[in-house]
């Protein structure tokens, strides 16, 4: 603004004592005119996308609040939570869902979905996309909020089984701050706040391996599906259902 207000008063100058103002007038518009032009042709280069991500988040409403603690390196994820007193470990890499109670040291290790294995190829990070899956969905940005101090889009899907609403970060990364469900049928109600993300971690691979002192069933994927339409498999339910079916 300064340089502008001084750009001004220069030309409001008498001109007298600058015999080639008009000239130099021109050169500097014909100047900027080639920048603007090379700014134009330019490649534009993308921000690089961090290969770690960690994030704290708390599940509250009408459920018993959950607290979860959130790791990734590219594909790979690493989540714990305690359910009942049950430290719950859930491990996800290139071809297998894992789910270990660390009490007992068992689990049960699923064989990814094909459409989730393919999916890893389009997503920043395995988990944190609540934004692009509910705009994929048919959400809209209804307004621009701000929580604890950070400025967000606000996202909105409603529809007969419900709505949805996630607020996520207006830069490149779009990370999600807050993320609430309404339940129609049961007029329920989860609200998920994340806390604290952190990204360009050194985070060793065998981080997101379960151990050897771990016993784990293995299940196809195709029989997961059949007997966990009658039965609860593992210490828990699989928490990041994209990553084992698929946006389906």
């Amino acid at each position: 603004m300064l340089a502008s207000l001084r750009f001004a008063e220069f030309q409001g100058a008498s001109p007298p004592a600058f015999p080639n103002f008009a000239r130099l007038r021109l050169a500097a518009r014909a100047a900027r005119l080639w920048l603007a032009a090379l700014a134009l042709a330019a490649p534009v280069v993308a921000q690089e996308t961090p290969s770690t991500w960690y994030a704290e988040r708390i599940i509250s409403g009408d459920t018993p609040p959950i607290v979860e603690h959130l790791w990734s390196k590219g594909p790979k994820l690493r989540a714990e939570m305690v359910i009942r007193g049950h430290p719950i470990l859930t491990l996800v890499n290139a071809e297998r869902y894992i789910t270990i109670d660390r009490l007992s040291n068992t689990g049960v290790s699923i064989q990814r979905s094909p459409d989730a294995i393919r999916e890893d190829g389009t997503r920043g990070r395995p988990f944190g996309n609540e934004g692009s899956i509910l705009q994929a969905a048919g959400g809209e940005k209804v307004s621009t909020q701000e929580i604890a101090g950070n400025p967000c889009d606000l996202y909105r899907l409603t529809n007969n089984e419900g709505r949805q609403e996630v607020c996520v970060s207006r830069d490149q990364a779009r990370l999600p701050l807050q993320f609430k469900v309404w339940r129609r049928r049961s007029s329920k109600e989860a609200l998920t706040r994340y806390l604290d993300w952190t990204s360009g971690l050194a985070i060793p691979d065998d981080f997101f391996e379960p151990g050897s002192a771990v016993t784990l069933e293995h299940l196809t994927y195709d029989d997961y599906v059949r007997r966990a339409a009658e039965e609860q498999i593992g210490p828990a339910p699989p928490i990041f259902r994209e990553l084992l079916h698929g946006t389906r």
